[in-house]
């Protein structure tokens, strides 16, 4: 059987020229030009804002990152030759800090911004993933990974720079796993050097200043990945060194932590987790007082929060489908609600946001409306403070369709919840569509309605005519503690009826073609691409990406055996592997080499197991990506692929 997607080289066919045409409508205009903002930065009293965008020249190349600071004049603080990001204003005065990689790529260093110039500071040993200025903007903290440090899953998995190790040097593993420590450091503005103020044998992964001379981090006794699950909320004297404990997850995760700018108080989030950097949850306050009470938001999975003054905390958050910023008055307990939406958002992967005393700044997105930095005022409504809208944007919303919210009961009697993306009528007919069901890693996040879906697919499969069902089924985040713990101990179990119900639900509403169903997913929502098809013969395609199909096997080859064992509870996981003598449906798998979460072994063996059977398989790995495939012109093959085998199969 000739399938056009499992060609070796797709350059030069039409379904590459398809994909491609596609990526240089919407992104061509922008080549050149500051693009993409994340990261937003306000300054202290308000009058600018900062992000950092991504400069493409192509779509064969990776872009350089650079910082835009936008107030009476505009100002793009960039390198031809190396990148620029992460923005942090100083609480108080004109400091702004940022990071840059001069020296070697991805191995990014402090440096101010004066003048609109780069002033590097003094060199630290590693990786800087984070700098923090005091309250009064006078000193910084930094969180640096060592060299060879593992990223998390949600970052692309992989290992940082080892710096001059050569690259026959092998990674060598004892009787735990490898990880390199992450420390932190101060500086004072106007000295020479850092001081090391996290003890020996401790590694930090988050850090917020609370008081002038105390940070408060979330902190582990061992360096490797799987130590975060167990971290602790402690609090350092920067100055004489001293250590004190504050909380333990009790059960769940701890991350977000904050500390109000006197250092009376601190806040930090548990939840259930199953990502390092990707926190939704409850906010535990520890007051003047030395006790400790859980804030009562309004239903909020908390995930960004910051003291905006001593007695204020502003928080982002999911509720639901919609995005939540609210400020809640810490001594009183009243919350009050700045902005809520269920057709805009803002931040990455879950709502975040940036807070000065002189306002709130936030990158501000919809499935129809490209990121914009904006900032929120009094009334409420965000206003754009730079736009990036271009007539790119414009040709590909021309028939990029629109997103719908779902609702529906799971056979249980749960109330589930979604969005679907549907075809635009006018070209592509008003429906049933072939469909898409796109679930999504984790399981522990949630869909909401960024633009494409926060991904490159889901506005290209649109764009084709697909229908893009997007459920966020039990163990999402935005419904509480409780509707994301079912999973512990039932991965594949009820968010399996859950997302299966889902489909029943876009069916019968018209939206999806019952005879021409796929299902797409990376992470955990590969694992459920490749399970889905051994427990339904519903769908006519899958392409899982980056999955786990042997949770035993995959328990001795990651490097987070301890979300793993988070997650499965105890009990047995529901391996698709296994299950692959059930499995019919054609199937093609993507895989990563450089993926240490859920490494290409998994993806391989499952694979090989339906193709010994006859089933439609294929695989592809990519060499130099890991957990995901983000970079061009990778992702152009990936998606090609994609679309390549749904449409073989859908057609």
């Amino acid at each position: 059987m000739s399938i056009e997607a499992l060609r070796p080289d797709l350059r030069g066919t039409g379904l590459w020229a398809k994909v491609v045409a596609h990526f240089e409508t919407m992104m061509g205009p922008s080549f050149g030009r500051p693009a993409e903002p994340v990261d937003p930065a306000i300054s202290a009293d308000g009058g600018r804002v900062a992000c950092t965008v991504t400069i493409r020249d192509d779509l064969e190349r990776a872009g350089r990152q650079a910082v835009l600071v936008v107030g009476a004049n505009e100002v793009l603080v960039a390198a031809d030759a190396w990148s620029v990001r992460l923005p942090r204003f100083a609480p108080k005065g004109d400091g702004l800090a940022v990071l840059e990689d001069r020296d070697e790529p991805g191995v990014f260093q402090p440096s101010l911004v004066v003048g609109g110039e780069l002033r590097p500071l003094p060199p630290l040993p590693g990786v800087v993933e984070q700098v923090v200025w005091s309250p009064d903007g006078t000193r910084l903290v930094a969180l640096v990974a060592d060299p060879g440090a593992d990223a998390a899953g949600a970052q692309g998995s992989g290992r940082m720079s080892r710096g001059d190790a050569p690259a026959w040097l092998p990674v060598v593993m004892a009787d735990v796993p490898v990880g390199g420590w992450r420390r932190l450091w101060t500086i004072t503005i106007g000295d020479d050097a850092w001081e090391l103020v996290s003890p020996a044998g401790t590694t930090c992964w988050e850090v917020a200043w609370h008081g002038p001379d105390r940070v408060v981090a979330v902190m582990s006794t061992r360096p490797e990945e799987a130590a975060w699950f167990d971290a602790r909320v402690v609090s350092i004297d920067v100055v004489e060194g001293d250590l004190r404990w504050i909380a333990d997850g009790d059960g769940r995760c701890v991350g977000l932590p904050a500390g109000s700018p006197d250092g009376s108080k601190v806040a930090f989030v548990r939840a259930t987790c199953s990502d390092r950097t990707v926190v939704a949850g409850d906010v535990d306050l520890l007051g003047a007082d030395g006790t400790t009470r859980t804030l009562d938001l309004g239903g909020i999975d908390v995930t960004w929060q910051a003291f905006r003054s001593d007695g204020v905390l502003m928080v982002a958050g999911q509720r639901g489908l919609e995005t939540v910023v609210a400020e809640a008055d810490v001594s009183t307990g009243e919350v009050h609600e700045r902005w809520r939406s269920l057709e805009l958002t803002c931040g990455q992967r879950y709502p975040e946001l940036a807070v000065s005393a002189g306002g709130i700044a936030l990158v501000v997105e919809g499935y129809r409306q490209p990121p914009e930095l904006s900032v929120l005022g009094d009334a409420g409504a965000p206003t754009v403070r730079r736009g990036f809208r271009h007539a790119g944007h414009d040709a590909v919303l021309a028939d990029a369709g629109e997103v719908r919210s779902v609702h529906w009961t799971a056979p249980d009697g749960t109330a589930v919840e979604g969005l679907v993306v549907v075809p635009d009528a006018t070209v592509h007919g008003a429906g049933p569509h072939p469909c898409v069901t796109y679930v999504h890693g984790g399981p522990v996040w949630a869909w909401r309605a960024r633009w494409s879906m926060g991904y490159a697919y889901t506005l290209l499969f649109a764009r084709l005519g697909y229908a893009v069902f997007h459920p966020n089924p039990r163990g999402s985040a935005g419904r509480g503690e409780a509707f994301r713990a079912v999973v512990l101990g039932d991965l594949g179990g009820a968010e399996s009826d859950d997302v299966l119900s889902g489909i029943d639900a876009v069916v019968a509403d018209g939206v999806a073609d019952r005879d021409r169903l796929a299902v797409f997913g990376g992470s955990h929502g590969g694992f459920m691409a490749a399970w889905l098809i051994a427990v339904s013969d519903r769908f006519r395609a899958s392409v899982p990406y980056c999955p786990v199909t042997d949770w035993g096997f995959m328990r001795l080859t990651t490097n987070d055996m301890a979300a793993q064992d988070h997650l499965l509870g105890g009990r047995p996981g529901r391996d698709p592997l296994g299950a692959a003598h059930r499995v019919n449906t054609p199937t093609l798998v993507f895989t990563g080499s450089r993926d240490l979460i859920t490494p290409a072994g998994q993806g391989l063996a499952f694979h090989r197991a339906l193709a010994e059977r006859g089933v439609p398989t294929g695989y592809v790995e990519y060499p130099l990506e890991g957990h995901g495939v983000r970079t061009f012109p990778a992702q152009i093959d990936f998606c090609a692929r994609t679309v390549g085998w749904f449409d073989h199969f859908l057609a």
